[in-house]
């Protein structure tokens, strides 16, 4: 992208192709566990939900990997086990194998995600980061995109082939940051020598005395509560007071409008954004989450008024989501910014508790309550981000007050 240095540069792209094979095959991982393995959907769910929840952990510690190593050899490292990760997975024999190779991919991704994080705040000057996470957020979508679409194309030929070319894809891209890299030496700053980084033990208890990582870590496992799995709770919603028929046209509608506003305008949105008003955008993306929730509950089978409550709330993604990772930005040391980023990966687990929370509401109460809940967690969200952005604040006045 123009004005970014040709590592941002090449990093964005790595993150778009690498994304694309994630499209290629995850979106249809059920089906081939259930007629390659002949597995329940409830068995499906567990190797699924176990191996997403096994990966965000890990990425804890992956985050104080990023400190500690060079992280142009652990971009190599995650993307060539990412790619063995897929080429393995058509010949594991059992279930619980896949549970293994699932949860290194996943974590592989995470790691990746984090590196890619930890690299714009090094290479990039604060006012660019927003806009380095916004492009990346922006590509991911694309990559999605492309990603299923290819992976219908190619599902067609052979259930075996997505995960060639996902595991394929991942190895060119190997191959081209390498070629790239080659000869390159990472710049580091005097804060990030070896001899300055903490064990992990005392990375730990770094992290665990922040409040303010704690609270925006909170803000941000709420926030995922809210959009993580939206489509999966619109439908859980849409099957309760409908046809599976109408439910199956709205989340295909939904996603179209959703995936075309944020790549339409999420690079757009982000040029206002700045770390002094990072609170009043966060409150306007939450009253777009509101308003789009809303929406849903009284939408009935009013299509029209789907795809507006969907286009409010899409607004409020490419709004949070960019802001939540400048809220790290701000308060992480710069010997520890991989570390911070891998504490509010933990946020993701907020998107794989959705499914339960909702399921439950839905099975013994009445199917507006749902949005209900989604509300209160949207407005405690923002509750969190306020409480953290103050002791942030405080923090800082009181670091410019010791100069």
């Amino acid at each position: 992208m123009k004005g970014f240095p040709s590592l941002i540069n090449m990093l964005l792209a790595s993150s778009l192709v690498l994304t694309i094979g994630r499209g290629v095959t995850l979106p249809f991982i059920t089906i081939y566990l259930t007629e390659h393995f002949h597995l329940l959907p409830k068995s499906v769910g567990v190797i699924l939900g176990v191996s997403l929840t096994l990966g965000i952990l890990a990425s804890l510690y992956g985050g104080y990997l990023v400190d500690k190593f060079s992280k142009n050899r652990l971009i190599l490292l995650s993307i060539v086990l990412f790619a063995l990760s897929f080429f393995a997975i058509p010949w594991i024999p059992r279930p619980g194998g896949v549970i293994v190779v699932l949860a290194i991919l996943h974590t592989c991704y995470s790691v990746l995600s984090i590196t890619i994080k930890a690299c714009f705040a090094d290479g990039l000057p604060v006012e660019q980061r927003i806009k380095a996470f916004s492009i990346n957020y922006t590509l991911v979508n694309v990559g999605w995109a492309i990603g299923s679409a290819l992976g219908v194309l190619v599902a067609g030929l052979s259930p075996l082939l997505p995960f060639y070319l996902s595991g394929g894809l991942a190895l060119a891209t190997v191959a081209a940051l390498s070629l790239r890299l080659r000869g390159r030496q990472q710049r580091a700053t005097p804060a990030a020598a070896p001899a300055a980084i903490p064990n992990f033990r005392q990375t730990l208890t770094i992290l665990r005395s922040d409040r303010r990582l704690i609270y925006f870590t909170l803000g941000s496992t709420l926030g995922a509560v809210v959009f993580g799995q939206f489509t999966g709770y619109l439908s859980q919603y849409l099957i309760t007071v409908s046809s599976a028929e109408f439910a199956y046209k709205i989340i295909g509608l939904v996603m179209i409008v959703n995936a075309s506003i944020v790549i339409a305008l999420q690079y757009l949105l982000s040029r206002g954004m700045r770390q002094e008003n990072m609170l009043r955008w966060l409150v306007l993306g939450t009253l777009f989450f509101i308003v789009g929730l809303l929406g849903f509950m009284a939408a009935g089978q009013a299509v029209w008024l789907w795809l507006a409550a969907m286009a409010v709330f899409t607004l409020g993604e490419i709004i949070v989501i960019p802001v939540e990772y400048m809220f790290i930005d701000f308060i992480a040391p710069p010997h520890l910014k991989g570390s911070y980023y891998g504490v509010q990966n933990l946020s993701a687990l907020g998107g794989a508790i959705n499914p339960v929370l909702c399921g439950v509401l839905l099975s013994y109460a009445a199917p507006p309550l749902m949005f209900v809940m989604l509300v209160g967690a949207a407005l405690l969200s923002l509750l969190f981000f306020f409480l953290g952005h103050r002791l942030a604040e405080h923090a800082a006045a009181a670091a410019e007050d010791t100069r």
